[in-house]
């Protein structure tokens, strides 16, 4: 794009990057969320990092997110991968994975030239009104969902590290079992881990990854193998939907590329409005 200047973001640069984030509200919500709550100045502090940014005249029109884990975000339709190099440049730390609108994280890829990875992804990317979810009703009074507690974590540790190995393709390693530990641990101190009970026992995990305003991301859902086929998945991303719209929320977003998984979102309600990439490299 003629006159377009790359440069990493700067305190005072917020209000042009949350407008132009939120033309493209859905499918960035990682950002939104971590612009929000870690700001743009990045100490390797959890929902920090390092930001470079597209900008047109005053206008941002392009967004790259180095975070404190090592992903990159993106919300770049043009200049992806001139915005991740210039954001993995400046924060120093290591590259693990692109995530972004499809297209985009494919530029990126390609852009920083095409290291090897262990996953490439094209997920579809789901969104929800909340007051037009489809029930479920319950299957029984013996289900309730509720936010996950530190008493909780030692389940949802081990809970948390398959998920990254299933769904994720992260290696059985101690550096996975160290990211899930992270992750895990961030999300329950944060609020945004919840618990679907079936006579008192923990049979299902999902997570809010992400809030921006009235929107929030669903993440992380996790039943255990042995306690699949039961409706356990979508009982508890409804429940933590029913949740967020008490406290104001009126949309939710998601991704996934596992047709059952698929099927259990719309039958909630969910429609695909996109595709959504995630690319992780190996160590």
């Amino acid at each position: 794009m003629s006159g377009t200047t790359i440069r990493l973001a700067r305190p005072g640069d917020e209000a042009a990057l949350q407008a132009f984030l939120a033309r493209h509200a859905d499918s960035s919500l990682y950002l939104r969320y971590f612009l929000a709550k870690g700001g743009l100045v990045d100490e390797g502090k959890p929902l920090q990092g390092t930001y470079a940014a597209a900008f047109l005249g005053t206008d941002a029109v392009g967004l790259a997110m180095h975070n404190w884990q090592g992903g990159v975000f993106l919300q770049a339709p043009t200049h992806a991968a001139d915005l991740a190099s210039a954001a993995v440049d400046a924060s120093g730390r290591a590259l693990i994975a692109l995530l972004g609108p499809y297209s985009q994280v494919e530029d990126a890829h390609r852009g920083l030239g095409e290291r090897p990875a262990t996953k490439r992804a094209k997920e579809g990317l789901f969104a929800l009104g909340i007051d037009e979810m489809i029930g479920p009703a319950p299957a029984s009074t013996s289900l309730a969902c509720r936010l996950a507690r530190s008493e909780d974590l030692p389940l949802l540790l081990e809970w948390r590290f398959s998920y990254e190995m299933e769904s994720t393709g992260l290696p059985n390693n101690d550096s996975t079992r160290e990211f899930a530990k992270n992750a895990i641990e961030g999300h329950v101190a944060r609020e945004e881990a919840f618990l679907l009970e079936a006579e008192g026992e923990p049979v299902a995990l999902c997570t809010l990854t992400a809030r921006a305003f009235e929107s929030i991301q669903v993440g992380g859902v996790w039943t255990p193998p042995k306690l699949r086929n039961r409706g356990y998945s979508r009982a508890v991303v409804a429940g933590m939907l029913r949740e967020a719209a008490r406290d104001g929320v009126t949309r939710a977003v998601l991704f996934t590329e596992n047709p059952a998984a698929r099927r259990s979102y719309e039958a909630l309600g969910f429609r695909q409005i996109g595709d959504y990439g995630i690319t992780i490299y190996t160590a």
